[in-house]
C-alpha cells in the first residue's frame, strides 16, 4: 500500500525546498513530500497520485502564483479530492480569496508569509489528524447504513430521548456559536464565511500569568481563570459582543458579528473599561485575602475581517484578518490596567470617550501605527 502524500505547491523553488527540509523531519518517516511549481503542474501531480492509489491528506499552496491562483487551485482540488484538507500561504492578506477558498476549498487554515515553523508543524499535524479522523468516520458511516434497518424498530420507542438529546445538543451548540451561525449549520450542514467591513476585535492578557501559573495548583489556576473568564463573558454579553475563544489566559471577543452593525467600536471599548474596572477592583479583593493580583493588559481594534466556522469535529466560530492580528498587538503593546485602541478604533469613539494620545507606535507587520489610552467615558 502507497503511503499518503503531503503535497506543497509554490511557484518559488527555494520557498518549496524549505517546505520539503522542514516537514521531512517531522513527516517524512511515514509520509512523502511531493512539490509542484505551479497550480497547473499541482492538478497533473495529484491526478496521477490519486491513479496510482496514493492518498493526499494535506495539499499546502502560496496564493500568487503565475496562472492558477492558490485560492482557484485549492477549489480544484476540492473537487477532485473533497477529503484532503488544505492550507493556503500568503504573502499579504487576501480576504476575498481566503473566503473563497473557505467556502469552496475545504481551507483548514491560512498562514501568512513568512510563517513560524512549529505553526506550520502544528498545522499540518492536526490536518493530518483530521483527515485520517474523517476518513474513519466515513467508513464507520458505511457500516451504520448498513445496520440502519434493524435499528429502525428502535427509533419510535426512542423518539422522546432523541429529542430531549436534540435540545441539549442545540443548547450546547448556542454556547460555542453565534445563534444565526448554529441555525444556519443545522439548517444547512454548514456555515457560509462572511466579510465584515466593520467589526472592532477585542483581546485581553494577564501579566506573569505563566509566573503565576507555577506557584499554584491546577485546580486553582482553572477556577481562577473561570472566575474571571465568566464575569468577561456577562460583561461583554451586556455590550452586544460575541466571545470567540480563550486561549491560555487570552481572552478574544468581537463587536458588529455575526449580525453587522455600526456600535460596535463604542461597545467594545465599552465593555474593555468595564473589564478593566472589574479586574481591578477584583484584584483589590485578593490582596485583601493575601492573593496575588493578576494584572491585565487589553488592546481593541477595528477593521474588516472574515469570520465562519472552521473544522469538522470540536469546530469552531473563529476570525481571520488583519483587524484580528492588529488587536492582539494592541493589547501586546499595551499597559497593565489601560485600555489600548488604535487609532481607527479612536476615530469612532472619540465622541464617547476620553483619550489619551501616545503617539505612533511601531508594530510588528506595519510600520506604525497610532495608538490611545481611554481614560474615561465622556460626561
Amino acid at each position: 500500500m502507497e503511503k499518503g502524500v503531503i503535497l506543497c505547491v509554490d511557484d518559488e523553488r527555494v520557498v518549496l525546498n524549505g517546505l520539503r527540509s522542514q516537514l521531512g523531519r517531522d513527516f517524512g518517516s511515514k509520509y512523502a513530500i511531493e512539490l509542484a511549481e505551479s497550480g497547473e503542474e499541482a492538478l497533473e501531480l495529484i491526478n496521477e497520485l490519486l491513479q496510482s492509489g496514493n492518498e493526499i491528506p494535506i495539499v499546502i499552496s502560496d496564493q500568487l502564483m503565475p496562472g492558477i491562483k492558490g485560492h482557484e487551485l485549492l477549489k480544484s482540488i476540492h473537487i477532485i479530492t473533497p477529503a484532503t484538507y488544505t492550507v493556503l500561504l500568503t504573502g499579504q492578506s487576501d480576504l476575498e480569496a481566503v473566503t473563497e477558498a473557505v467556502n469552496h476549498g475545504n481551507l483548514y487554515r491560512y498562514i501568512s508569509k513568512p510563517w513560524e515553523g512549529n505553526d506550520l508543524i502544528m498545522t499540518v499535524r492536526e490536518a493530518l489528524k483530521g483527515f485520517y479522523q474523517d476518513k474513519q468516520l466515513k467508513e464507520q458511516n458505511k457500516l451504520l447504513e448498513r445496520h440502519n434497518k434493524e435499528l429502525e424498530k428502535l427509533v419510535y420507542e426512542r423518539t422522546q430521548q432523541l429529542q430531549d438529546a436534540k435540545d441539549k445538543s442545540d443548547e450546547l451548540l448556542l454556547n460555542i456559536l453565534p445563534e444565526e451561525t448554529a441555525t444556519e449549520l443545522k439548517e444547512k450542514g454548514e456555515a457560509t464565511a462572511r466579510h465584515y467591513k466593520m467589526v472592532t476585535v477585542l483581546f485581553t492578557d494577564f501579566q506573569a500569568f505563566t509566573k503565576s501559573a507555577s506557584e499554584i495548583s491546577p485546580q486553582e489556576l482553572i477556577q481562577t481563570l473561570n472566575e474571571c473568564f465568566t464575569s468577561f463573558d456577562d460583561i461583554i454579553g451586556r455590550h452586544n459582543l460575541e466571545k470567540i475563544k480563550t486561549i491560555g489566559d487570552a481572552y478574544m471577543c468581537a463587536g458588529g458579528l455575526p449580525t453587522s452593525n455600526t456600535t460596535n467600536a463604542v461597545d467594545a471599548v465599552a465593555a474593555a473599561c468595564e473589564i478593566e474596572r472589574w479586574v481591578t477592583k477584583w484584584n483589590e479583593n485578593r490582596i485583601i485575602k493575601g492573593l496575588d493580583s493578576w494584572e491585565i493588559r487589553i488592546g481593541v481594534h477595528t477593521g474588516e475581517l472574515i469570520a465562519g466556522v472552521i473544522g469538522k469535529k470540536k469546530f469552531a466560530y473563529d476570525v481571520w484578518g488583519d483587524a484580528v492580528n492588529l488587536a492582539s498587538r494592541m493589547e501586546t503593546h499595551g499597559e497593565v490596567g489601560k485600555v489600548n485602541i488604535s487609532g481607527t478604533t479612536y476615530d469612532l469613539v472619540k465622541d464617547k470617550f476620553v483619550c489619551e494620545y501616545r503617539c505612533k507606535l511601531p508594530v510588528k507587520g506595519k510600520d506604525v501605527v497610532d495608538m490611545y489610552f481611554v481614560t474615561e467615558l465622556k460626561r
